[in-house]
Parts: C-alpha cells; sequence; structure tokens
C-alpha cells in the first residue's frame, strides 16, 4: 500500500501511518480477513524503525480494527468495524497485490445506494422528488429540445455555456451574491469543485483546516490530495477562528473548509461576526478560504434574508474566497450541475484543472436548465418548497422529543438538512449499522465525519429523502434503535 508521509508534520509518523490505514480499513478499500504487510515488510516499504511499525500495528489492534496473531501476521478484523461486506475471493484475490493511492473513501463506503431498495434511507441529503418544482424543469427541458437540439451534438466551453454563466448570476442577485459570468465555472455537482480545488492548491506537505465534524465526502477529496488535514472544531456560531489563531504559529495553513450556512452535519450557521473573523485571519495568515454553500435556499423562508448572514464571498474584498455552489439541495440531484466563483489567477488556475478533468460539463444540461432559472416562478417554488420543509423539520424534531430517549442529544435548531444526533459515550454507532440495515433503515455513522481519529457516538439524519408516509415508519424503527442501544449500553 501507498502512504504518504510528511517527515515535516507536526503528527507523529506513526500516527500518520495509522490514521491512513485505520480510514482505509473502515472506508472497506482494505477488506476484512487481509493479511497487513509484515512489520519487517512495512518498516523497509516506508523507511521507518521496526519499533515504529511495531506500535502502528499495536494502534490499529488496539482500535479493535486488527488482530495481530502470532507467528502469522496481522489481518484485518472482520466485524463490527468493518461494514463493507464479505471477502470478494478468488479469482480476484490477486488484485490485492496491486497498490493504490486512496487513502478512504467513506462516502463510498456508507453511500444509500449500495444498499437495497426496501432499506429506508436517512443517509443521503437530497430531497424527494415529490417536493421538487417537477413541472418548471420539465416544461425547461422541452423548450430546450426545440430551440437548441444542436447542444446534444456539441461540446460546452470548459468553464460553462456562455448563456447559462448569465443566467446564473442573474439568479445569484436575487440571494444577494453578486458576481460575474467571468468569476464563474460550471461543475458536475460541488463534490467536483472541491476536487479541482485539492487537485489545484493541494498537495504533500500542503496543510488545509477542515471544521470538525465535516462533510465526509470533502474529507475523501482532501486526503487523496496526500494533504496534511488539520481538525478545527465548530460550535454554534461556526468554525472556531479562536483556535485558528492558537494554532497559526505552530502550522503554516494553506487553505481552510468550511460550510457556513447549514454546516454538514450539524447544522450550525455561522454568525456574520465569526464570518468576518475567518476573513480577517485568512487575509493576516496568506489562507485561501474554500466555501461550500448548499443550503441557503432553503433557509430564506424560515430566516428572514436580512438576518441570513451573507455568503462570505459576498464579504470578501481581495479574491481569497473560492465560493461553491450546488444546486442538488434544492433542484434536481440527478442533474449534478454546480457552480465554482473565484478570481484572478486563482481562477485561471482552477480553470484549467476543469479542461483537464472532463473538458467541460455538459452543453444539453446547462441549456435545460436555462429557461429554468430565468423563470420568474422559480423563486416562489423555492419558497414553497422551503416551507414545506421547515414544517417537516419541525415535525421530525418533534418526534425525535417524543420517542428518542432524553440521554440522546439532538439539536433544538438546525439548518440544512441533516441533524446531528449524540450517543452516550461509549455507544459506538458503526457497531450499529447492520442492525439498523435488519431493521429496514439506514443513516451515517458520525465516524465518517472527521479527518482523524474520530468520535464515535454521534450519528447523522437526513428527514428530506423519503416520502411523507415513508419517513414517519422510517424514524419510528431509527428511535426504537437507538434507545435499544442506551438500554443495552446501560446493562
Amino acid at each position: 500500500m501507498k502512504i504518504s508521509i510528511n517527515r515535516q508534520s507536526n503528527v507523529s509518523i506513526r500516527e500518520q501511518i495509522y490514521l491512513e490505514i485505520s480510514q482505509r480499513i473502515r472506508s472497506g478499500l482494505i477488506e476484512p480477513n487481509f493479511k497487513l504487510p509484515s512489520v519487517r515488510d512495512l518498516s523497509e516499504e516506508l523507511s521507518i524503525s521496526l519499533v515504529t511499525a511495531h506500535h502502528v500495528y499495536k494502534m490499529l489492534d488496539n482500535s479493535g480494527l486488527t488482530e495481530t496473531i502470532r507467528g502469522k501476521g496481522t489481518f484485518v478484523r472482520k466485524g463490527k468495524d468493518n461494514t463493507s461486506g464479505d471477502h470478494v475471493s478468488a479469482p480476484f484475490d490477486w488484485q490485492l497485490s496491486i497498490s493504490d493511492y486512496l487513502p478512504r473513501a467513506s462516502f463510498w463506503s456508507q453511500s444509500a445506494v449500495r444498499l437495497p431498495p426496501n432499506i429506508l434511507d436517512l443517509a443521503s441529503a437530497c430531497v424527494h422528488h415529490s417536493l421538487l418544482p417537477m413541472h418548471l424543469i420539465q416544461e425547461s427541458i422541452y423548450q430546450t429540445l426545440k430551440k437548441f437540439p444542436h447542444a446534444l451534438g456539441q461540446y460546452a466551453n470548459f468553464q460553462g455555456d456562455t448563456d447559462f454563466l448569465l443566467a446564473l448570476t442573474e439568479y445569484l442577485k436575487l440571494l444577494s451574491i453578486k458576481l460575474k459570468p467571468h468569476q464563474l465555472l460550471v461543475t458536475n455537482g460541488t463534490q467536483q469543485g472541491i476536487d479541482l480545488f485539492a487537485r489545484t492548491f493541494l498537495g504533500p506537505g500542503d496543510t488545509i483546516a477542515l471544521e470538525t465534524p465535516c462533510f465526509s465526502a470533502a474529507i475523501d477529496a482532501f486526503r487523496l490530495s496526500h494533504a496534511n488535514l488539520q481538525p478545527i472544531p465548530v460550535d454554534a456560531n461556526g468554525i472556531r477562528v479562536d483556535i485558528l489563531e492558537d494554532l497559526a504559529p505552530h502550522i503554516r495553513l494553506k487553505a481552510i473548509y468550511t460550510v457556513p450556512t447549514g454546516q454538514n452535519p450539524t447544522g450550525a450557521i455561522m454568525s456574520l461576526s465569526r464570518r468576518q473573523d475567518l476573513l480577517s485571519f485568512a487575509r493576516e495568515h496568506n489562507v485561501l478560504i474554500l466555501e461550500d454553500e448548499p443550503h441557503r435556499e432553503l433557509e430564506m423562508t424560515r430566516i428572514k434574508t436580512s438576518a441570513l448572514p451573507p455568503p462570505l464571498k459576498a464579504l470578501d474584498t481581495d479574491g481569497r474566497v473560492i465560493y461553491l455552489k450546488g444546486f442538488s439541495k434544492f433542484l434536481f440531484p440527478g442533474m449534478r450541475l454546480g457552480l465554482l466563483a473565484a478570481d484572478g489567477s486563482i481562477y485561471n488556475r482552477l480553470l484549467a484543472a476543469k479542461s483537464i478533468a472532463d473538458l467541460g460539463s455538459p452543453l444539453w444540461l446547462q441549456k435545460s436548465l436555462l429557461p429554468f432559472f430565468q423563470n420568474p416562478q422559480l423563486l416562489r417554488s423555492i419558497s414553497k418548497m422551503s416551507s414545506l420543509l421547515d414544517a417537516r423539520r419541525k415535525n421530525v424534531l418533534q418526534t425525535l422529543d417524543q420517542l428518542l430517549d432524553p440521554r440522546i442529544a439532538r439539536p433544538k435548531q438546525s439548518a440544512g438538512l441533516h441533524l446531528w444526533l449524540s450517543m452516550p459515550l461509549g455507544i459506538h454507532t458503526d457497531y450499529l449499522i447492520p442492525e439498523a440495515h435488519r431493521r429496514g433503515v439506514h443513516f451515517l455513522p458520525g465516524s465518517i465525519f472527521y479527518p482523524g481519529e474520530p468520535e464515535t457516538n454521534h450519528l447523522r439524519i437526513c428527514w428530506t429523502n423519503l416520502a411523507d408516509e415513508d419517513l414517519p415508519k422510517a424514524l419510528e424503527i431509527l428511535c426504537k434503535l437507538l434507545n435499544d442501544a442506551v438500554k443495552n449500553h446501560d446493562a
């Protein structure tokens, strides 16, 4: 296995190696029963001492991820932590001898799309199709096929279709976000924007600060760049800038990743003063900020627009913020389109990376959404959906208050599409996944939201992805599962 070691890092070499192997195991990239290299082989491959290699395997054993059998070696355990399924046997075992550079894939390992259709999905952060403005998009696609049939036979510009970019700038103005078309880049969803940033600006030796807990797919992308990931806690007002200040004399940061409006997974909304402090910190220490904002539209009904703090990009005066907006959370997940906004040479370098990655996003999709974003009914439709989701959120919180053991902590207010629940210490939510599937529900264990050693007593649920008739069933099953876990823990 290829493991990236930063010998100048403040994190010890043994901890770096342990973290990389443990995350591969938790992600299912290293399968149950797999035999790890011997202590001597690991020592030679990574140019570390035998003592360091021995300590790494001891840490893995102590974490319950591996089992060392005297005279035979160290094997990945098949059990509670490993939910990736049974080992795939011959004729493909030879493939395990081919090394790779994937440090983790936690979002993939816990994705609900890998599950049978009968499982009620409380994991996916998207809106059920019955709540989406289908009539608007159907009309938009019909118009496009009549007006732009050539779009099916042409490539788009690398940065995006000119007309579509102009329509996006007009739409963003309605959200009090003033940008020009030359600042925008169309992406295949927010995840591509994260990936473009990581592959352009991050590499071995660079350090990016991540609000923690953090969107797991972003952690996966940053890990793939082999940069150092520095966890920074969040509170009710967002990422802790005071901790960034404390770390600044000791760690040279290159970038900060944040979801300031409806933080994923905690749901926090970063206050205006915290946003200003974060921008001041970034300017003082010459740090880039990657701002991910998928939820603003969904909060504009619940929170008055004037009371919702502006995006960091709207406060940015020197092109330090790279802004990401996906359309999946309030429109159509299946279309996988989003935007990235940046300035100057930062923009040019990201555009170059986009051209290398995919030669441009599909033209016909952009043309299809053009009448949609120009439709005067759009904001009214989004406002209606936001009101429906707000009512659903309140019902979910009320249900949790009624059914959940009071020792299970849950937020009273939460922005975005998800809720962060905390079990009593000592209850490992990864261990609950197999039983959850047996009972017919799926959620995301909190461990995948940590870039370093995880806290394991949390879980994230999304309450927007199920039909009205299925959501109460799923919540009832979940609450019974979690309550049973608390009782068993006390026994």
